[in-house]
């Protein structure tokens, strides 16, 4: 007979085998399932990773277009913008702004809202008033083939181009009007003479015929040289500007050389107060010796009456940088020309007294510029007027 203690002990087994099984099978489902929540959690942060360079890497893009540039619905909601287009809409976070409803009435608005009701690519020149006056911009809007009909907008800057456009036509309206009126004098003097072949035997009046074509034919080059010189000077990537090491001294002394007889002639006193000396600076030295000769020269034709003091300063600044000053007692710029005088043609003086092209403020503003410094001028009528350029510590020379 098989013992109650063998019967006893198979029960127990055969009541605790499911449960050893049933535990050890949980053990092995909760160690799988807590593996598998680990690899779905490492997959999560590995997608939210990649999420996060997906964003970096398209933010990135859109910055480096160095363009303002936006994705928007068509209800003019924005998906995502760069940077520089919440510069030009004034916004520090643009996604999720609705445009067409934070916008004022004007052209900005009106260019968008053209973009989301036209079916083809729009282009649209907007101006944009901004802190620093007002930009022009293109913008040139397409519809992408997405299933939500998003609208990629891009605005080019072309402000420069623009202001460039205008400066190039007043030039040449400014200039053909210059340079007609001397021709026509000229023209019109040998027409009489021609015309009349019996005045060719009057001496006097082919001498003061002959003159007043030679001064207006004299206004005619100067004009071109001078158009020459400024169309040089503006374009410093051509290669006409020279990299050299000078000494302003000399040069001013040269320049002095040259005003003598006029200074003279108008008992106006010249001054040089450089210091120190030599005065070595490093740049084209021809077109200084122009930007030095056309200031001064402008101050002794604006007052020819005697008296005049006309003083030239240099200095160095302890940073390195330079500041350059022509200063006169004359009569002044008025405050309401002062903003113009450096444009081309522009004369602070109506009545015609004053002779010049009209150019020479404008060569010396390029010529100054191309250097890398900066001029500007101030005036007190009948106190002080005074041209002052300040250069960058780049253009002293190494023997400064």
């Amino acid at each position: 007979m098989v013992s109650w203690e063998i019967v006893l002990g198979l029960m127990v087994i055969s009541i605790a085998l499911p449960f050893i099984f049933l535990s050890s099978k949980m053990k092995s489902t909760r160690r799988r399932a807590s593996e598998e929540h680990s690899e779905v959690k490492h997959l999560r942060a590995l997608l939210a990773e990649l999420e996060e360079h997906v964003r970096r890497d398209q933010s990135l893009f859109l910055e480096a277009l160095g363009v303002p540039f936006l994705l928007m619905r068509p209800s003019g909601r924005v998906v995502m913008a760069n940077r520089k287009a919440g510069e030009l809409f004034c916004m520090e976070r643009m996604n999720g702004v609705n445009l067409l409803r934070i916008l004022p009435e004007n052209e900005l608005r009106q260019a968008l809202e053209q973009s989301v009701s036209a079916q083809d690519k729009v282009r649209a020149m907007v101006h944009v008033p901004t802190a620093g006056g007002e930009r022009i911009y293109r913008m040139t809007a397409t519809h992408l083939a997405t299933r939500e009909r998003h609208i990629g907008i891009v605005f080019l800057d072309m402000t420069e181009e623009h202001r460039t456009h205008v400066i190039r036509r007043d030039f040449v309206a400014n200039a053909s009007h210059e340079l007609r009126t001397p021709l026509t004098l000229i023209l019109g003097y040998l027409e009489t003479l021609l015309d009349d072949p019996d005045s060719l035997l009057d001496r006097e009046l082919c001498l003061r015929s002959l003159g007043i074509m030679k001064r207006h034919a004299d206004r005619m080059a100067r004009l071109v040289a001078d158009m020459l010189m400024l169309s040089r000077v503006d374009s410093p990537d051509s290669g006409y500007l020279k990299q050299e090491d000078f000494d302003l001294v000399r040069l001013a002394e040269d320049v002095r050389l040259r005003l003598e007889a006029m200074a003279t002639s108008q008992q106006a006193q010249l001054d040089f107060d450089i210091i120190p000396e030599p005065f070595h600076l490093r740049g084209d030295s021809f077109y200084w010796s122009q930007v030095l000769f056309n200031l001064l020269e402008n101050a002794f034709k604006n007052n020819p009456a005697p008296g005049l003091h006309v003083r030239l300063s240099a200095r160095k600044e302890t940073d390195g940088s330079c500041r350059i000053c022509i200063e006169d007692n004359g009569v002044g710029i008025p405050a309401e020309a002062l903003p113009f005088i450096f444009n081309r043609f522009y004369r602070a003086d109506t009545t015609g007294r004053i002779k010049g092209t009209g150019l020479g403020l404008a060569i010396v503003r390029h010529a100054v510029e191309s250097h890398g410094g900066n001029i500007h001028a101030e005036s007190t009528p009948g106190t002080r007027t005074a041209f002052i350029i300040t250069l960058p510590p780049g253009q002293n020379s190494t023997g400064g």
